[in-house]
């Protein structure tokens, strides 16, 4: 071998040795020790994502500076190549070993605390789900809006026994059962829906044996106890509105519960207007005989109960006035009376 053959060789060697460095020196920090910023970005890692696309992702957020560089180390590092589905908080300059860790366990899971009290509809459950970026129109578009005639979801009705039978048309209002709730902020609407529908099923086991035995069906139960929570007070209340309905059922009289016509509407008021009374829709049983077609709201405990195992009694009427005072009658001229001692009217 020649100097000058040895001249090139060391020659070769020195720029292989000097290509390994500038090579390293541009990996390792990146891929070992980052460089990360104080803010996050959103990534979604799509189903089935490859190691290289998953590269070339990150690359076009802007959370690492090269994609063959990631690609290099999912060489080194099997968990680069697992990436799980999911949306993830990522704070660019992190190493690519950071980063590997972090899209192979999966995202980070907020679990949010949601309170629905008794008597609320399901609007009002829409309204307070847009507090958690959730569409109102996507719950709906799941649990069904009476007042766009959509039904529920038909891929719920089998997996609940008290769905089964209900109308073709239903929405569940009225069964889903108002509590404090923990759920995944990942998982809604759905999750949060299925637990309501769950605990529903819990509260109310063996109710629709009951209201069987009584000639009635659970959709019948709930729908009275949905207006037995907008109409009484207390407990006891609840259960004397429940029998002075029944009542009127038995013997044809239309109903004509304030709640109802509220719950058409939105308006809220105590007392309605002639106007509101006036309102056009099988809900207002100030025109329609019978129950309205479905539940008003979602009821409590106290309602349900009151709907199963009414108080026997022989009234018709009832009212109460300003200052929460119930009043019942058993005739149209006590009621009147009671009316007058009210409102002074």
């Amino acid at each position: 071998m020649t100097k000058d053959d040895m001249k090139k060789i060391l020659l070769l060697i020195g720029l292989v040795f000097l290509a390994l460095a500038i090579f390293l020196a541009w990996f390792v920090p990146s891929a070992f020790i980052g460089t990360p910023t104080q803010s996050s970005v959103p990534v979604q890692i799509p189903e089935k994502a490859t190691s290289d696309q998953v590269a070339k992702l990150l690359a076009d957020k802007g959370i690492i500076v090269s994609s063959l560089g990631y690609r290099l180390y999912a060489l080194l590092d099997t968990q680069a190549g697992h990436a799980v589905v999911g949306e993830y908080a990522v704070t660019p300059g992190v190493s690519y070993r950071s980063l590997a860790r972090q899209l192979a366990l999966g995202p980070t899971r907020d679990e949010i605390t949601i309170r629905i009290i008794e008597g609320t509809s399901l609007h009002d459950m829409g309204l307070e789900l847009t507090k958690w970026q959730v569409a109102e129109r996507s719950f709906l578009d799941l649990v069904g809006d009476a007042k766009s005639s959509k039904p529920f979801s038909s891929a719920l009705r089998s997996q609940f026994v008290f769905l089964k039978e209900l109308p073709s048309d239903a929405t569940l209002e009225g069964y889903l059962y108002p509590d404090t709730y923990r759920v995944w902020k990942d998982q809604l609407p759905l999750g949060f829906v299925l637990k309501l529908l769950n605990e529903f099923g819990k509260k109310t086991e063996g109710y629709e044996a009951q209201a069987t035995a009584q000639s009635r069906t659970l959709h019948e139960v709930v729908i009275l106890a949905s207006m037995l929570e907008k109409e009484g007070r207390t407990a006891d209340e609840k259960k004397m509105i429940a029998g002075i309905f029944l009542n009127r059922l038995k013997i044809g009289m239309r109903l004509q519960s304030d709640a109802t016509v509220n719950y058409v509407t939105n308006a809220g008021r105590a007392r309605p207007t002639l106007e509101d009374l006036e309102a056009d829709s099988p809900y207002n049983t100030y025109r329609h005989d019978g129950l309205p077609p479905g539940p008003i709201c979602n009821p409590g405990q106290d309602s349900l109960e009151a709907a199963l195992h009414p108080t026997l009694n022989g009234f018709y009427y009832y009212l109460h006035d300003n200052d929460g005072k119930i009043y019942y009658a058993k005739t149209a001229e006590e009621h009147k009376a009671n009316r007058a001692k009210a409102y002074g009217e």
